[in-house]
């Protein structure tokens, strides 16, 4: 069903499936995915955790919530998450080559390097492992050692796009079109929607002065990703050396229209930023009206700042605006649904606003995103005992102290809550 793109049926047959064998710890996974994909990630993310405590060295679970832990930037549990799976399974390439993207996505090229030349130990025809290689040398500029990897991948796997791509990319930058354009010609065979390769060649074709050819696939491109400003650069200078240069001139001026709202957007965006900082720092030193004000001119440049509706929460929070401080937090998370920070003052705000359903939902979520969040936990406690759920509240009072075990209020209060529990199990056995 996942292949279908029936993401909401898959969602709700797993779910029927579970009933029946609630211990699957395959089936959870599956559900994880699901979620996943329709970016549910606090739902994932339970999922994952699910299939892990049924089975904690499970390679897929720990591969798929590491991987919703750097959708959401949360580097640290991700990284945790794919050293575990690589000690778990340290046969077996996935987690190492996991490891290799995750480094390269952070643009730490020799750890990257490291977790790929693992996984090509481990399996010296994992023709994947050996293209990802090859893009972290030419990322540290190293191009021959880079070509001999793509060569041996295209060896191995001939239709390998990412491979042809990016020895297409190589030959290119040294101006050896001869080489790069069959190269090029084969990505756009393999991948025709894909702008990537199809700009590819379309450079390679431009620079060899068969502009109209080059146009031909630039126009591709621009039917679907009207915006996609390189092509439209490109476009000009395809017209032009074509001799249709009342198109190129037209060209020219819509992709001065496009880079000048890129740059206006890109420079809002910088600007509002930079006072949120600003705001930051005076609501820290007691100064929470010129905060405010700070704020305001932020959302102003970028009305879709999360960080700025957050840092607004936070500070009305702190005056005891309660119902505007929810209404900010939630504008925030409107525009980034599973920001931690936001959501752990959301579940305070709740708390005050004494909704102990909505304030554990939220806070739930919070420590799902966040395991490391020992504030979130805390309160998430205080709320499950509210709630009358002790034997919740007890186990996450536990991951706090756990966390901080430096902490004397966590520890105290989750001795007179064990107390407070044994206490009432004395009187049920009366």
């Amino acid at each position: 069903m996942l292949e279908e793109g029936d993401t909401g049926e898959a969602i709700a047959r797993y779910r029927l499936a579970l009933e029946g064998a609630p211990r699957d710890a395959a089936l959870w996974v599956e559900l994880g995915e699901a979620y996943r994909m329709v970016l549910r990630m606090p739902d994932a993310i339970a999922a994952f955790r699910k299939a892990l405590d049924l089975s904690p060295g499970h390679e897929l679970a720990l591969l798929t919530l590491a991987e919703c832990y750097r959708q959401l930037s949360n580097h640290d549990e991700a990284l945790r998450l794919l050293e575990a799976a690589a000690t778990a399974h340290p046969v077996n390439t996935a987690p190492a080559i996991a490891l290799g993207r995750f480094h390269m996505d952070l643009q730490k090229y020799d750890e990257a390097s490291a977790a790929l030349l693992t996984a090509l130990e481990i399996d010296p025809d994992n023709t994947a492992a050996r293209v990802l290689l090859a893009v972290v040398y030419e990322s540290r500029a190293e191009l021959d050692e880079a070509l001999v990897e793509l060569d041996r991948a295209i060896a191995q796997q001939p239709d390998n796009a990412l491979a042809h791509f990016w020895r297409a990319s190589i030959y290119a930058d040294r101006n050896d079109n001869a080489r790069a354009l069959p190269d090029a010609e084969r990505v756009v065979e393999l991948e025709p929607a894909k702008a990537r390769g199809r700009f590819l060649l379309a450079t390679i074709l431009v620079r060899d002065g068969r502009c109209t050819d080059g146009a031909e696939h630039l126009e591709k491109i621009l039917a679907a990703e009207p915006e996609h400003t390189e092509s439209v650069s490109l476009l000009a200078r395809a017209y032009q050396c074509a001799g249709r240069t009342d198109e190129a001139a037209r060209v020219r001026v819509r992709f001065a229209e496009l880079a000048k709202q890129v740059h206006e957007e890109r420079e809002s965006g910088v600007q509002a930023d930079h006072l949120v900082r600003e705001a930051r720092e005076h609501a820290q030193g007691g100064r929470p009206n010129e905060a405010l004000a700070i704020l305001q001119r932020a959302l102003e440049q970028d009305p879709d700042n999360d960080s700025a509706y957050t840092q607004l929460a936070k500070i009305l929070y702190s005056a005891e605006r309660f119902e505007v401080a929810r209404e900010a937090a939630e504008l925030a998370l409107h525009h980034n649904p599973y920001r931690s920070d936001t959501l752990y003052v959301l579940g305070r705000i709740l708390i005050q606003l004494e909704d102990p359903v909505g304030a554990r939902d939220v806070l739930t979520q919070t420590t799902l995103i966040n395991p490391l969040d020992s504030e979130a936990l805390y309160y998430l406690s205080q709320v499950h005992l509210e709630l009358g759920e002790r034997e919740k509240a007890t186990e996450t009072l536990a991951k706090a102290v756990a966390l901080e075990p430096d902490s004397e209020s966590y520890s105290k209060a989750l001795a007179a809550m064990v107390a407070s529990e044994a206490a009432a199990n004395d009187d049920q056995s009366r």
